[in-house]
């Protein structure tokens, strides 16, 4: 073979080893559901890499966040967030930004809805405070970090392919009836590949119903709205996302007592495969080119039906 065609069959050759290597380096996706629930505190903090992005959905009370959150971001080796989505307005879901300034995390955009104040006022002195919300807003500015309030249908597109929609964002009551602060949670859906994800908040009953007949909420995953508690969102809402696998940010005491028993008698009867942070720990979910896998910290079989353990979706059972 003449000289000439060796080199460039080589050279093919080294092309192909560099795009394959390429590809390789995209995945996975990752979703981390990390466990801000180890205590009595409820809370959510859910990480998602995608290539060199990283984002943060809601951190947290303070304490989780700096038990569990923090030392979270170190093992990933993560000391910069270009986005933090805080869904709503109540501290077990932003406290846990303050303390990431603290630690030296740096973050890039804070995405942050204010509640109308007659809604954040009907809380106090046990939920939402608004002028707390006021200097958490001036206090990360100062510190030079963007603050800006997503709207409904506000589409962030990320590396590799992927995108977040905001679908829902409750702007206040409604003409006939009050809601309460969950419900102003932001309902977003994550896009990778074939998957769908959907981040729900707080969710509770009112606008739940609202968007039980909303075909935009279809997706694979589900994380369970209101760490399962009794109030989140009707089974109708569920019935319409429709999940294959749900992952739940709450403490075991919730998910296994009388305040989880509804949400999780619904996974049970749809014998979903179910992971909750007070009994798995974190839960990792890795993102690939035609399958998803989930990796719990823990093996626990407590308050579950199915999924124990690590689950390939190609395979549909429990490796």
């Amino acid at each position: 073979m003449p000289r000439v065609i060796k080199r460039l069959l080589l050279q093919v050759f080294l092309l192909g080893l560099l795009a394959g290597c390429g590809r390789d380096d995209v995945f996975p996706i990752t979703w981390h559901m990390v466990n801000v629930n180890s205590s009595d505190l409820q809370g959510d903090a859910n990480i998602l890499e995608i290539g060199d992005r990283v984002i943060l959905i809601d951190a947290g009370y303070a304490q989780e966040a700096e038990e569990n959150l923090i030392p979270y971001l170190r093992s990933l080796g993560i000391d910069h967030v270009n986005d933090v989505f805080i869904s709503h307005p109540h501290r077990d879901h932003y406290e846990g930004v303050r303390v990431m300034l603290k630690h030296g995390v740096t973050i890039d955009t804070l995405y942050l809805r204010m509640p109308p104040k007659e809604i954040c006022d009907r809380e106090i002195p046990w939920g939402c405070n608004y002028s707390g919300l006021e200097a958490l807003v001036k206090e990360f500015r100062q510190a030079g970090v963007a603050v800006i309030e997503p709207a409904v249908h506000d589409t962030f597109d990320l590396p590799q392919g992927s995108a977040l929609t905001v679908l829902h964002a409750q702007p206040g009551d409604f003409s006939n009836d009050t809601i309460d602060v969950n419900d102003l949670s932001l309902v977003m859906r994550w896009e990778i590949g074939d998957f769908r994800v959907l981040f729900t908040g707080d969710l509770n009953q009112k606008v739940g119903s609202l968007l039980s007949n909303d075909n935009r909420m279809k997706s694979d995953f589900m994380k369970m709205p209101h760490h399962g508690a009794s109030s989140l969102a009707p089974n109708s809402f569920f019935d319409a996302v429709d999940p294959n696998y749900v992952l739940v940010p709450g403490p075991r005491w919730v998910w296994c007592g009388e305040r989880g028993e509804r949400a999780r008698r619904w996974t049970e009867s749809n014998q979903l495969p179910t992971w909750v942070n007070g009994i798995d720990g974190n839960v990792r979910v890795e993102f690939y080119e035609g399958f998803a896998k989930v990796i719990p910290q823990f093996t626990v079989p407590d308050c579950r039906s199915k999924a124990f353990g690590v689950l390939r979706t190609d395979q549909l059972s429990d490796d």
